[in-house]
């Protein structure tokens, strides 16, 4: 295990070993194992599998990628690789005590391209995987949802709780996701209030880590770290007025774990930190986390071709995580701290690889 990883999981169980004996036991699935926040929450619970008798089963679409990501565990008793396609009801007869659905695209560009792959998973895999726990009577069922179900404006709040909502409009291309997440929600709340199903929800808030597929991942913090790498200058509008909530994965993955345990059934949880940064100060920290960094950073004017513009129908607005802390949550890691650690991890990386290669 990296050393990065390992000092996160240790500094999370020293936070939390005591609410987290309810893991003690206990048969986990996760669906869409190899996702970005998936692969740390199941490396962080292989790595307290032993300590509390844990059986794994991870989910994923790719055996082989699956297999490269947990290749450290590979052959632990307590882990199970599966392919099952749960969105055609292909489930395996094991009575799991907690399922954790997170499958879902999550690329702007697949809710354009492919909306009906993005919907499938949220919706008919929500479908049948809530019918698999009716049937076994589970102990939990906590479905991965987000903070972008808010919609664009409708509320002059300045911080969303979890009874706030705006406008979503059912047929712009991106919607698929928003909507999606939305009815997998109101799924939940039916088989808690029909069948007494425990599901539980939890919206996620945006969340880097060291567990990001820069080949491929598009978002902001992926692609600079891969233009760093690759020593390409790095351009960026000059916007003072663009801010996020951001989040570091292992303080994440705590919020998760204590909805798991701890959350109401038939209630959703806002996860994510207070701590509202400007996208300018993220990117001047990735840019100078470490010495070995050769890049500049070049700001640009806004112009026409600026996709957060005034009238372009994006806005921010924060999200509240009262009701999340009062499970018990606390923000542990720093945002500058923790997105310099994980350039400096990538970096890392990537000269490991190298050298390999050239051994080779």
């Amino acid at each position: 295990m990296d050393r990065i990883k390992e000092e996160d999981f240790r500094r999370i169980l020293r936070a939390y070993k005591k609410d987290f004996e309810g893991l003690g036991h206990k048969k986990i699935l996760i669906t869409g194992a190899s996702g970005m926040i998936t692969t740390y929450l199941a490396e962080f619970l292989l790595f307290v599998a032993e300590q509390y008798h844990l059986d794994l089963y991870l989910q994923c679409r790719n055996q082989k990628k699956a297999e490269a990501l947990y290749e450290e565990y590979l052959g632990k008793k307590y882990l199970h690789i599966m392919t099952f396609d749960f969105e055609n009801g292909d489930i395996p007869d094991i009575c799991f005590d907690y399922i954790i659905h997170a499958a879902s695209p999550a690329s702007t560009s697949m809710f354009v391209k492919k909306p009906v792959d993005v919907i499938s998973p949220n919706v008919i895999g929500t479908w049948h995987l809530l019918q698999h726990a009716r049937r076994f009577s589970i102990t939990k069922f906590l479905f991965f949802s987000s903070n972008s179900i808010y919609g664009e404006g409708g509320t002059e709040k300045e911080v969303l709780t979890e009874r706030d909502y705006g406008i979503v409009d059912p047929l712009n291309e991106r919607s698929s996701y928003i909507e999606s997440k939305r009815l997998a929600e109101q799924m939940c709340l039916a088989f808690w209030k029909q069948y007494q199903i425990p599901a539980t929800i939890i919206r996620i808030c945006h969340t880097y880590g060291p567990t990001f597929d820069i080949e491929n991942d598009s978002r902001i913090i992926p692609r600079i770290i891969r233009q760093i790498l690759e020593e390409k200058d790095i351009e960026i509008y000059k916007d003072p007025h663009s801010v996020i909530q951001y989040t570091y994965i292992a303080d994440m993955v705590t919020g998760i774990l204590l909805v798991l345990l701890k959350g109401e059934c038939g209630q959703a949880y806002n996860a994510g930190a207070n701590e509202v940064v400007k996208m300018d100060d993220v990117v001047s920290w990735m840019v100078y986390a470490d010495e070995r960094i050769k890049v500049k950073l070049i700001e640009k004017e806004i112009d026409k071709d600026y996709p957060f513009a005034p009238g372009k129908g994006v806005n921010f607005v924060k999200v509240s995580n009262e009701k999340l802390r009062r499970l018990g949550w606390v923000k542990m890691f720093d945002n500058r701290e923790s997105i310099s650690r994980i350039v400096v991890y990538y970096i890392e990386k990537d000269k490991t690889l190298k050298n390999m290669g050239r051994s080779e």
